[in-house]
């Protein structure tokens, strides 16, 4: 065993990736336990280090080397970007109140670090969509914004760094290169309320944005991996490139695919977020707490997936009807024992709309129909209003929804 080791403090212990793998698979054991006991100045340091991580395995059902390195890298960075010491807890007699302490200080600033990393992958441009009636827009990786100027807008990425917005509009992104060589430029797409947006990426992947959505999209691929970051409900038909998967990231989730056709719905004001598969193979990924570790489920066409934001739990189901929750790309809202609070929550999305509903009224009644959503709103809802068996008025962009009194 390596004399090192001698000189090395708890934290050094703790970021050293031979001695992590001792603890939690007893990697080497014979070698470190010997060189441990030959070695009296060490071994104070090194109980210390192994019942840290102990505690750890036992908090976290996925734990290795690289979640523990991951932890204390984490820590440092956040120590040098603020220009803070860490100030060791010395553990006294009572070690399992001070390891305690030392666990949740370590964490506290892993969490700090670790979400803010994640976050600062991507952010967008705004932290809210404006339901407004304004257009939807592109927003450049220079901060340049286009107005799109249709309900349905189409955006087209050529592979010679160029845009072509609505078939009439093209933007040429030859002379807006980033100095920063080998950072990903992300462009964003907005669409507000009331409208929609269809595009196709520069590896061919066809994208069908929904209301209220947003998605950040580079002009080119040029990482391992084709990652795109999704707020909202969009359906994709991906490309298929087995040596570059394709990778949503929606909130705390990870959708990978090679090539398949799938639906997403992740809106920030939803408790879930959804993933219907058609066609393929997808795999679901999210972070455990403070990134350590992670779960994946594998997604058969026919399947849904649902991911509860506060459980942090994904179920997957058979849906037998997964082209229905595609439907909306064509223009049509299906709907197979919903909730009405459900259809009128997609409604007030895709109607840039507010309905109004009575404490009374019984919004978790389940219905089943089709609306054209190419229809107006007072058509769609004088077909709804026959589905639901419910009264209504409409004044601007209220609508107000009644009990339908009993003939």
């Amino acid at each position: 065993m390596d004399s090192k080791y001698l000189s090395y403090t708890l934290e050094e212990l703790l970021d050293d990736k031979q001695f992590v793998a001792w603890v939690l698979r007893g990697h080497k054991n014979k070698e470190w336990s010997s060189f441990i006991n030959h070695h009296p100045e060490i071994q104070g340091r090194s109980k210390k280090a192994r019942e840290i991580i102990s505690l750890l395995k036992d908090t976290y059902d996925i734990l290795d080397e690289e979640d523990v390195l991951l932890m204390w890298q984490n820590i440092n960075q956040f120590n040098k970007s603020h220009k803070n010491k860490v100030h060791t807890v010395k553990l006294r007699k009572s070690f399992s109140i001070a390891a305690s302490v030392l666990i949740i200080v370590s964490l506290g600033i892993l969490g700090y670090s670790y979400f803010n990393n994640r976050n600062s992958a991507y952010q967008f441009v705004s932290s809210n969509i404006n339901d407004s009636q304004e257009d939807a827009r592109l927003v450049l990786a220079d901060g340049e914004e286009i107005a799109l100027n249709k309900d349905n807008s189409t955006i087209v990425v050529g592979k010679d760094e160029e845009i072509v917005i609505n078939n009439e509009n093209t933007i040429d992104l030859s002379d807006k290169r980033d100095s920063n060589e080998g950072k990903v430029q992300m462009n964003e797409v907005i669409v507000p309320f009331g409208k929609r947006s269809e595009l196709s990426l520069a590896d061919g992947t066809q994208v069908w944005l929904n209301a209220g959505s947003r998605l950040a999209f580079p002009t080119k691929f040029t990482n391992e991996t084709r990652e795109v970051y999704l707020q909202g409900e969009a359906c994709f038909k991906v490309a298929k490139n087995e040596n570059q998967p394709f990778i949503v990231k929606a909130n705390e989730l990870d959708v990978k695919v090679l090539g398949t056709h799938f639906n997403i719905a992740a809106y920030p004001d939803d408790e879930t977020i959804e993933t219907v598969l058609v066609e393929g193979s997808v795999a679901l990924t999210k972070k455990k707490s403070f990134g350590l570790g992670s779960k994946s489920v594998v997604l058969q066409p026919n399947q849904k997936a649902t991911f509860n934001k506060e459980e942090k739990e994904i179920v997957v189901s058979d849906e037998p009807d997964a082209d229905v929750y595609l439907a909306w790309t064509e223009g049509w809202f299906e709907f197979k024992k919903q909730s009405l609070e459900r259809v009128f929550i997609k409604l007030e999305r895709y109607y840039n709309i507010h309905i109004s509903v009575p404490e009374e009224f019984p919004s978790e009644e389940i219905i089943t129909g089709k609306l054209d959503l190419k229809d107006s709103l007072a058509v769609v809802m004088e077909v709804l209003s026959d589905v639901a068996k419910l009264d209504y008025t409409i004044e601007n962009n209220q609508v107000t929804i009644e009990r339908k009194d009993d003939d």
